[in-house]
């Protein structure tokens, strides 16, 4: 589910956009996926469907989706190399999109930090039980 923060800097069709990518790059959103029409997805959102159809054409011009014409907007099958492309390069824009995730639901800096950090020890201990004999 898409949510918008009203308090947030981020302009309302970044947030649209990070969040869509977000869920294509954990796998809730597939390629060939229909997206709510650009209507359906300003009403449920309250905002002006120009918002929406902003950031639906940025993200068609990026390749994360697809239109057809009288059918709607797709996630594009190119999304997936989109999503794992580039190394540190790919790892950097996760971030980003992460923070400003995090910025959109106004988690404190700190307490983002304290996420990553612990998750990274879990992997961490996960990683370390699999080599146990």
């Amino acid at each position: 589910m898409i949510r918008i923060d009203t308090s947030s800097f981020t302009p309302f069709y970044e947030q649209v956009k990070a969040q869509l990518r977000t869920r294509i790059r954990s796998g809730s959103l597939r390629p060939g996926d229909a997206l709510p029409s650009i209507r359906e997805l300003a009403s449920s959102l309250l905002l002006n469907p120009n918002t929406v159809a902003r950031a639906y054409r940025e993200l068609e011009q990026e390749g994360w989706i697809s239109t057809r014409k009288g059918k709607g907007c797709f996630v594009s099958e190119t999304a997936l190399k989109l999503a794992g492309q580039g190394g540190l390069d790919g790892l950097n824009r996760l971030l980003d999109e992460a923070v400003k995730e995090a910025e959109a639901m106004d988690i404190p800096p700190q307490h983002v930090k304290d996420l990553l950090d612990r998750r990274l020890r879990l992997r961490a201990g996960i990683r370390r039980e699999r080599k146990r004999p």
